[in-house]
């Protein structure tokens, strides 16, 4: 037990902040029933509380809030509980979206500069290094469970990484505390609950030193990536916009520093980063050089296109409106959907007449077909010509609002505006089309 205190207490004055508040992460369970215990023993001048996420995925879930409520109450620090929505998505672990959630919560619930504490200990390390390595993580998942990072408007650090579920257990015992357990923890069907019961022990009875072991290749793996973090950055600084790259600069780089680099543009865009499968599909797609060559890329999170020897990375497209949407706008009554926000304001230059603005117009999308004659062009053509002339990406083509008088169109997003608005006096006043909140189209 003061083993444990005295590597809580050596871990948090190592800490590269001074919060003077930290909150610690109270599921009710083992680990974080000891971790939030110790802080009290550890008598820190910070002020404590305990910060409880309810995911809502369990019978008992309000049963264990309330657990929680007392328990923080019974030990003297206070106690701030949020409920959580997981929303499940295909192919998607529900562990790994629970975690998103719970972390996102916790994020928003932290004050600016406050700390919170997490209680990962040596042998989640072990675990979780060991999911990775049977999975195919690279050298940034084989970093296993950080140590300290930023979350939100704070912080978050793991101050018993260095202690063994073995001895977070002989002190919750010898300072008889209560917690909660989860059945869901007894469930062999979850890869992280087989690893627990049946192959850590038998790990740690051949190799006892086997969480130092594992604490240490963590820790080499987070240089390794520091230092491959370092390379991209340099090889990637000639790159403005990591949603809209050249696939000549990547083609530039031999393959691993290519890979490497990719891995870096995808994370700047703040997506997450696709399996290896995705990863190899993508670099095969840069290597092709057909000038009409498209290349579509899926994973959850995330999306990658490239067209005309440009990568797109960007996070999936939420559904559009549809061919047979028909919206209204007007000066009063700006409009806004999927494929963003379209309003109308006053210019002095070219613009839809006031007359047609204030009688409203109407907001469509491409259905095929359409020809359209934009202003000081000479000719009518099909708007799928103008938009192909402008390098618009195909993917973004039927999601540009078009602006539509009497049946006749007049504006094509904030693109082009059709030539009839010439056909009226200059001096009436003028409107511009703003559209905001979409995609860059180029």
């Amino acid at each position: 037990m003061e083993a444990l205190l005295e590597v809580l207490g050596r871990r948090l004055g190592a800490l590269p902040v001074d919060a003077g508040r930290c909150a610690v992460a109270f599921s009710g369970g083992l680990d974080s029933t000891c971790l939030l215990a110790a802080m009290r023993r550890l008598e820190t001048p910070w002020r404590i509380r305990a910060l409880h996420i309810d995911h809502g995925l369990h019978a008992d879930s309000a049963a264990w809030a309330a657990h929680c409520r007392a328990a923080a109450a019974q030990l003297g620090v206070d106690y701030l509980g949020r409920q959580v929505r997981v929303e499940v998505r295909a192919g998607e672990s529900l562990e790994a979206l629970a975690r998103e959630a719970r972390y996102r919560a916790l994020g928003e619930l932290l004050a600016p500069g406050e700390l919170l504490l997490t209680a990962h200990h040596a042998d989640d390390q072990l675990e979780t290094l060991l999911l990775r390595l049977l999975r195919g993580s690279g050298v940034k998942g084989l970093r296993g469970i950080g140590e300290f990072d930023r979350l939100g408007a704070g912080f978050v650090a793991r101050p018993l990484l260095g202690v063994s579920r073995d001895e977070v257990l002989a002190a919750a015992r010898a300072w008889q505390l209560r917690w909660l357990e989860d059945p869901m923890n007894a469930d062999l069907r979850f890869d992280r609950n087989f690893l627990r019961a049946e192959v850590v022990p038998r790990i740690r009875s051949r190799w006892p030193a086997a969480g130092t072991t594992a604490a240490r290749a963590a820790r080499q793996m987070a240089d390794a990536q520091a230092i491959l973090d370092g390379v991209a950055e340099a090889d990637g600084a000639a790159i403005e916009d990591p949603g809209r790259v050249e696939r000549a600069a990547l083609l530039a780089l031999p393959g691993p520093r290519r890979r490497n680099l990719l891995r870096h543009l995808i994370a700047r865009v703040r997506l997450p980063v696709p399996a290896a499968k995705q990863l190899d599909a993508l670099l095969a797609g840069l290597a092709v050089q057909r000038p009409d060559a498209q290349t579509q890329v899926q994973w959850p999170g995330g999306e990658a296109r490239i067209y005309r020897g440009v990568l797109y990375l960007f996070a999936p497209l939420r559904a559009g409106s549809g061919a047979h949407y028909s919206g209204q706008i007007s000066p009063a009554r700006p409009w806004s959907g999927p494929e963003g926000r379209v309003s109308l304001v006053r210019t002095s230059g070219p613009g839809l007449p006031d007359q047609w603005a204030r009688a409203g117009l109407s907001v469509r999308f491409r259905a095929g077909g359409e020809r359209f004659k934009p202003l000081r062009h000479d000719h009518s053509r099909p708007l799928k010509k103008w938009l192909q002339e402008a390098g618009v990406p195909p993917w973004l083509r039927g999601r540009i609002p078009l602006l539509y008088r009497e049946g006749e169109l007049v504006a094509v997003g904030d693109l082009w505006l059709g030539a009839a608005v010439a056909e009226t006096e200059a001096a009436a006043p003028r409107w511009r089309v703003a559209w905001t909140d979409h995609p860059p189209l180029a």
